[in-house]
């Protein structure tokens, strides 16, 4: 068994949001990134093994808006992303009334053979479970990345419904998340 530490600075987990509804032409597609990722995994064979990240609340920001798979950064004013993170906060995570920043999402994943059982476990809400197809590569001599992709369903973690002004558009209930995470050897 070999014991391994998440490296945040090689790491990055994105989560992508698509508009839907009557107005979600005006809508944007969004790219938020979770920063501050902490995390340990144990390696019990080449292809098997466990792991755990958190991810505060507070860390996670808006990358920019989605257009043909590009991240544009510019794409929202400063008040239109404060907005989005307050209401993510409030409506997804159930953080105060006010979108405080507090608390961590929760991953825990199993592995074997290619597949990771992940359960991923917000503050506020109920854990959710997907069997998910990843990868693992040997990042120089001691470290191992992983990467895959997977759909989380809003309203399965709890949230509540999230939706723009007037009701004219919300975001659709089911979340892309991207990872790529790289975990070196302890010593």
């Amino acid at each position: 068994m070999t014991k391994l530490a998440l490296d945040p600075s090689r790491s990055r987990v994105r989560i992508r949001t698509f508009a839907q509804g009557l107005l979600a032409r005006l809508a944007h597609d969004l790219e938020l990134v979770c920063g501050n990722l902490t995390g340990s995994a144990e390696r019990t064979s080449s292809d098997a093994g466990s792991g755990s990240i958190e991810v505060p609340i507070g860390a996670i920001d808006v990358a920019g808006t989605l257009k043909d798979g590009r991240v544009d950064p510019n794409g929202l004013s400063p008040s239109d992303r404060e907005d989005c993170l307050v209401k993510m906060r409030r409506d997804v995570f159930h953080a105060h009334a006010n979108g405080s920043a507090s608390g961590v999402v929760r991953i825990e994943a199993k592995l074997e053979a290619g597949k990771a059982h992940v359960r991923l476990v917000p503050p506020n809400g109920r854990a959710a479970e997907r069997l998910v197809n990843v990868r693992l590569e040997p990042k120089g001599d001691t470290g191992t990345r992983v990467t895959g992709t997977f759909d989380v369903s809003l309203s399965a973690i709890g949230s509540d419904p999230v939706k723009g002004p007037m009701n004219a558009f919300r975001v659709k209930d089911s979340v892309e998340v991207l990872f790529e995470l790289v975990f070196d050897e302890t010593r």
